[in-house]
């Protein structure tokens, strides 16, 4: 792990900064206001239709909205929506329009699915309007999950209307399978408290009339929200990895010996992920490559920390070169309110640059080279932004055509970290 050495505004001389940070704390005042204790997470979303067997999708999900991801957004008031006219998949699944929406308000995470005229399996399951509904809120400190504005108007299967909204996970057989009505599937934890809602998930279990392969499972009208409450005035990301190509928007190289840090942090622990070496043919080699990963989230302070160790690098056949890379980034708070960051720790071992004799082991930040007939270096590349930091230790971009024949567009990083947090005012 990258010692961080002189932390900025902090007095901090010497350690690893998590353990700094927390001793320096252990010395403020008193804790922190309740209302920055806690940071509530929300994530939603929702789809109209979806079939698919095993891991072949037969039609992709219809009108997709979400927000959140993983442990979701701490942003109130977010909202996503879809709509399309019409799918037309006979005989799986023929619709009118699908509206779908996903939204955040102070206290709930909300997801809704409203699809009119649903005709599946060539007419076997019908019905004019089939709404999906799912909310997951807070009151105090108790989670819950409801599908209250969930229902089906003129449901028909098999020959049988169904009147009203059939009681949870229903289940009525077909000749070649069965369909789940309202199916619901909750979640919940210390913390955490979730639902999904299958308005209609059918399960094709044997060979049919209608040549729909058995496995295959059809869903129409999806809805899913959940929260996760995290005790601490925000909660942390964080990434790093030794190398990776991109050529625009397309991937050469994905990011090698991988790291991430989760939201809720890692209680300490050093997360490590680490390779003997890289081979990117004429574009870059290295040796052992080492990545790790750090983070807390406490009632009086949360943080977040990475670290990119590179080692015997060599780019384009030693248009750069060194001996050691490391790259640290870390973001810490104690109040959700103001954020800081560092890049220390970030540094090389005997730098080269052919063609410039100038550039050595202590090249300052945000330093750019113009490398003659290729493109553009940058050296110790820092970004920032309100609730961001990214250390790029090498960056070569090429933006002309040259001798070595890189595309233009290529895009080759080196030693990349970085940490953010995400609170209820920077989300």
């Amino acid at each position: 792990m990258i010692k961080l050495d002189g932390l900025k505004g902090w007095g901090i001389s010497s350690g690893h900064f998590p353990r700094a940070i927390l001793v320096l704390l252990a010395f403020s005042t008193t804790l922190l206001a309740q209302t920055n204790s806690e940071t509530l997470l929300f994530r939603a979303s929702s789809y109209g239709t979806y079939a698919f067997v095993g891991q072949t999708i037969k039609l992709g999900k219809t009108a997709p909205v979400s927000i959140g991801g993983g442990c979701g957004t701490a942003q109130v008031g977010a909202s996503r929506t879809g709509t399309v006219l019409s799918v037309n998949a006979p005989p799986i699944v023929i619709t009118g329009v699908i509206n779908t929406s996903a939204s955040s308000s102070a206290s709930a995470a909300t997801a809704t699915a409203d699809v009119h005229q649903v005709n599946l399996l060539a007419g076997l399951i019908t019905a004019d309007e089939v709404k999906a509904v799912s909310t997951t809120s807070e009151n105090g400190t108790i989670l819950s999950s409801s599908a209250a504005g969930s229902n089906f108007v003129n449901l028909v299967v098999a020959g049988n209307s169904i009147s009203g909204t059939p009681s949870p996970n229903t289940i009525i057989n077909f000749p070649f399978g069965h369909v789940v009505l309202n199916e619901q599937i909750r979640t919940t934890n210390a913390g955490l408290a979730g639902l999904t809602v299958n308005m209609i998930h059918v399960y094709i279990t044997a060979s049919n009339l209608l040549n729909i392969a058995p496995n295959t499972q059809i869903i129409v009208a999806d809805a899913n929200s959940g929260l996760t409450q995290a005790g601490g005035p925000a909660v942390v990301d964080g990434t790093a990895y030794g190398t990776r190509v991109n050529v625009g928007n397309i991937i050469r190289s994905t990011p090698t010996a991988p790291v991430s840090v989760p939201c809720l942090g890692t209680n300490g622990k050093v997360i490590t992920n680490s390779i003997l070496s890289v081979n990117l043919g004429p574009l870059a080699t290295s040796g052992t490559v080492t990545d790790t990963g750090e983070g807390n989230v406490t009632a009086t302070a949360v943080q977040s920390q990475t670290s990119s160790t590179v080692q015997a690098l060599n780019i384009l056949n030693g248009t750069v070169k060194a001996d050691v890379i490391q790259a640290g980034a870390a973001a810490w708070t104690t109040d959700g309110v103001n954020f800081s960051f560092s890049d220390n720790g970030s540094n090389f071992t005997n730098l080269q640059v052919a063609g410039h004799p100038e550039i050595n082991a202590n090249v300052a930040p945000n330093t750019r080279v113009s490398l003659s007939g290729l493109g553009t270096l940058w050296l110790h590349r820092v970004i920032t932004t309100s609730n961001y930091i990214e250390v790029r230790m090498i960056e070569l971009v090429v933006t002309q055509q040259n001798v070595l024949g890189i595309q233009i567009g290529t895009d080759i990083r080196v030693a990349d970290a970085s940490a953010s947090l995400h609170s209820k005012t920077k989300p």
